[in-house]
């Protein structure tokens, strides 16, 4: 069974190493900091804070949820990153519908979901690189869009940013060499469900300590597939970019930055 935390909790230690340099963080910032205006933010899957801690560091408040604490534990230790509020929650399962009383004197543990004087608050929500389809299921996935279209201050946006499947042959089961260092070797097994749109696979390090087993899930969708669960959320497609730096969105990209906003209320 696939927990929401597995993920994170897999990879807090090796992320920024393994993908640190993969990204055009900066042109990312500037589109989500114009997107956010004055704020606040919410950024689902926050991870090790690769996009939270300089948005936060331009004056936003951002909030970083995200399902494992090594990951969080992670964001907080860099430098910047107290300036990112952490919310150790489930991106599928955002909302807690009415406040609770506490008796005197009790203190609340650290919340794992957002109370109801979130609603309507946020001024942007995001979810960069693929980490939406981290939701593995039908239900989380369209779940998180109506929580999310819940959050958004009038005019507010969620974003999204997400490969683009392609329409070519893609195997049932591959194995791949990723990495070859002297002290360890890394090989990537994957199995692909067409039928269900998921990818599950391993990342299998090998060193002379013994065998790290590194699994991780998705459940992918289309962009137009992403437009109908967002548009059954109340949300209505505004932009799609072929990434951050705004180009045109068209049939040769194999990323595409969507942005949605409330449908207006009749």
């Amino acid at each position: 069974m696939h927990e929401p935390a597995q993920y994170g909790d897999a990879f807090a230690d090796v992320y920024d190493d393994w993908y640190g340099e993969a990204f055009d963080t900066d042109t990312a910032v500037d589109a989500l900091a114009a997107l956010a205006g004055t704020g606040p933010v919410l950024e689902l899957g926050v991870g090790t804070g690769r996009l939270a801690i300089p948005l936060a560091a331009t004056g936003l408040t951002v909030i970083g949820v995200d399902a494992s604490k090594a990951m969080l534990d992670r964001l907080a230790a860099k430098p910047g990153g107290v300036r990112v509020h952490p919310l150790l929650a489930d991106m599928g399962d955002l909302l807690v519908e009415a406040a609770h009383d506490l008796a005197p004197g009790e203190h609340e543990a650290t919340p794992t979901r957002l109370g109801p004087d979130a609603i309507g608050a946020f001024a942007l929500v995001f979810a960069a690189y693929n980490t939406f389809f981290n939701l593995t299921t039908d239900d989380a996935q369209r779940r998180c869009l109506h929580q999310c279209a819940r959050l958004l201050a009038p005019g507010g946006a969620l974003a999204v940013e997400a490969f683009v499947p392609t329409d070519e042959d893609v195997p049932r089961t591959s194995l791949d060499v990723r990495t070859v260092r002297a002290d360890a070797v890394v090989l990537t097994a994957t199995e692909h469900d067409a039928a269900a749109q998921v990818i599950q696979g391993q990342h299998v390090e090998l060193t002379e300590d013994g065998v790290r087993l590194r699994p991780w899930r998705v459940r992918y969708l289309t962009p137009e597939q992403l437009d109908e669960a967002a548009a059954a959320a109340g949300l209505v497609r505004t932009e799609r970019w072929g990434g951050w730096d705004g180009r045109a969105f068209d049939a040769s990209c194999d990323t595409h930055v969507s942005v949605y906003r409330r449908a207006p209320t009749p």
